[in-house]
């Protein structure tokens, strides 16, 4: 299978936003797609049309030692879907020690989907808990993560490139740039900066702010149904083919 973490640089960068848009467009694009929901936010099922008040999930379903795969969910758009599931405090506490005592979890799990090698993985990953981003970092071929055009990002970008490089993790790490307005200085300026930044691994694609994206999460869409001829689905098209690519290119290197 093809495992692609997303986790944002730091919180409300729209790392979810770009995993359901990447799930949603490799769906388009005829490719079997999962989608798993390992941030306790839950909101990645809000993409693909699940009930508010529906509070079933992965973190419910283990902590009750019932069979995980059971609430697995096919969004209306074509995309299956592993929510993290409604939970208190104490439930999440609860499911983090238990992958803290069980590091091999998230990989145990992906193994027992059986599924084709041609199959994609999307997993959205938190980026404070780092028991559940390291499972999820661990378990894939592809590490994307989110930044906005902003000094905190910029500088959390830094100080990321750095541990990365320390170790030796760089090679599969991306990093994305998301919520780019060309009109405004400051974002063309941290966009220089980006990319003046020796062996930056940015993404050759940028997503461009668009308002678009918000109004489709509040009726519970993908952006390619929703507005699919706006500035930010053409965006996320070609993250999608970027992405078909990047894995052929994986292939054959191998």
């Amino acid at each position: 299978m093809k495992v692609i973490s997303i986790a944002g640089i730091s919180g409300g960068v729209g790392a979810t936003t770009v995993a359901a848009q990447l799930a949603a467009g490799l769906v388009a694009h005829n490719q079997r797609v999962i989608a798993f929901d390992l941030s306790p936010h839950n909101a990645l099922r809000l993409h693909f049309g699940m009930p508010w008040d529906d509070g079933s999930g992965l973190v419910p379903q283990v902590l009750a030692d019932k069979p995980w795969n059971e609430v697995a969910y096919h969004g209306a758009n074509g995309v299956d879907f592993f929510p993290f599931g409604k939970t208190t405090h104490q439930d999440s506490a609860s499911f983090i020690s238990r992958l803290a005592r069980e590091p091999g979890w998230l990989n145990s799990r992906l193994q027992e989907l059986d599924e084709a090698e041609d199959a994609y993985v999307i997993i959205d990953s938190p980026n404070t808990e780092h028991t559940l981003s390291s499972q999820a970092y661990a378990a894939s071929g592809l590490a994307i993560t989110v930044l906005e055009p902003d000094t905190f990002s910029f500088a959390a970008f830094i100080e990321s490139r750095t541990a990365q490089s320390e170790a030796g993790n760089d090679k599969k790490t991306v990093y994305l740039l998301n919520g780019f307005d060309p009109t405004r200085a400051l974002d063309r300026d941290i966009s220089r900066l980006l990319r003046a930044t020796p062996n930056n691994n940015l993404c050759p694609v940028i997503i461009h702010r668009d308002e678009l994206v918000r109004e489709a999460l509040a009726n519970k869409s993908c952006l390619n149904d929703y507005a699919p001829y706006s500035p930010a689905a053409g965006d996320f098209i070609a993250l999608t083919t970027w992405v078909i690519a990047t894995f052929a290119h994986f292939n054959s290197a191998t």
